[in-house]
């Protein structure tokens, strides 16, 4: 178990839980889910010295610290905390300037966020690549590729569409800073696919093969929902052991019964490789799902994390409850089923 206490970041006041190694973050939308993914990722990242906390925050929000801090009638409630184990991040006023303090440390070995937008910033990569592919067949546009490379790199650096540039660095690190190497993968009733990795200012090609003719897809026709499973099983192949992986609404683009494949996917890689998955959602199937692996004896009921997020008008600032994995498998009652229930019937 990792404690975490966050304060004074977004929607959250001060909160303060404990990490294991499958964590699942469910409640209705604008409840702080991913304001908490997001501060342990942040956190996590930034405590290494290839980043600037200042630059990281805004890669990931499009705006500073001004903007990410709690605001109460206009004012700024500083100091933002994020505290992990002992090792804690920190932003305080200092005179006329902000004072950040990173994190001397970090639990875990590496970071990578998969956020919601997550297939069409890969959708925008794989145009990007083909692009400097097609000047790449001629000669007389070399300047054109030397400056088309300048502008993927110039996209991974300025906060347009955030988080993209952050996923961008994540998910090409996750390729081209490991192993230079191509990764094959299939997933059940999602097909199988490739990844091919090209040292042409650090590119990645998809492949997908449908799963039930012998047809290779290109990124642009294959579902997004396959899309996003090769996306995610990729990544976690891939990721360094003891690593960090926030995974936001794995239900997007899926059937019920496609997340509960999707579900059981993160989980198993996670158990594989030794991971840490934050996963934010607002579909009571996801930790249904993983209760039913707790029952199967994959997982432990103690190796598994379910917060219930609410806000009100009664109390604007996130707050959590803590819903029970028992041993059989069985959750507690979900607040949301419970509402949806009594509006229903």
């Amino acid at each position: 178990m990792v404690k975490l206490r966050v304060t004074n970041w977004r929607c959250i006041e001060d909160l303060e839980v404990e990490l294991a190694k499958i964590n699942v973050f469910i409640g209705p939308n604008s409840t702080g889910k991913s304001s908490l993914a997001y501060a342990i990722y942040f956190a996590s990242k930034s405590s290494r010295g290839a980043y600037d906390p200042s630059h990281l925050i805004n890669q990931l929000y499009g705006h500073g610290f001004d903007k990410v801090v709690r605001i109460v009638g206009d004012k700024p409630q500083y100091p933002i905390s994020i505290k992990i184990g002992e090792s804690e991040f920190s932003v305080r006023p200092k005179g006329q300037e902000l004072e950040v303090i990173k994190a001397p440390s970090s639990p875990w070995a590496d970071e990578f966020l998969l956020p919601s937008k997550r297939v069409g910033y890969v959708q925008i990569a794989m145009l990007l690549s083909k692009i400097v592919s097609e000047l790449t067949k001629k000669a007389e546009t070399s300047t054109l590729v030397f400056f088309g490379g300048m502008f993927i790199d110039l996209l991974k650096r300025i906060p347009l569409l955030p988080p993209f540039s952050v996923f961008a660095d994540d998910y090409g690190r996750a390729f081209t800073g490991l192993r230079l190497e191509s990764v094959r993968g299939s997933s059940p009733g999602a097909g199988s696919y490739a990844v091919y990795v090209y040292f042409l200012f650090s590119l990645v090609e998809l492949v997908f093969q449908d799963p039930y003719v012998n047809l290779q897809l290109p990124v642009e026709l294959a579902p997004d929902g396959l899309l996003d499973f090769t996306i995610t099983d990729s990544i976690m192949r891939k990721a360094p052991e003891n690593s960090l992986v926030v995974v936001e609404e794995p239900e997007i683009h899926k059937n019920p019964l496609m997340v509960k494949d999707f579900t059981e996917l993160i989980v198993r890689r996670a158990l594989e490789r030794k991971l840490t998955v934050v996963a934010t959602t607002h579909s009571d199937i996801v930790p249904i799902t993983i209760g039913k692996l707790v029952a199967k004896r994959e997982l432990r009921p103690e190796d598994v994390k379910v917060y219930y997020f609410k806000r009100d008008g009664a109390n604007p600032w996130t707050r959590v409850s803590e819903i029970k994995v028992y041993e059989d498998g069985t959750l507690e009652t979900l607040p949301d089923l419970e509402e949806l229930v009594t509006h229903l019937f």
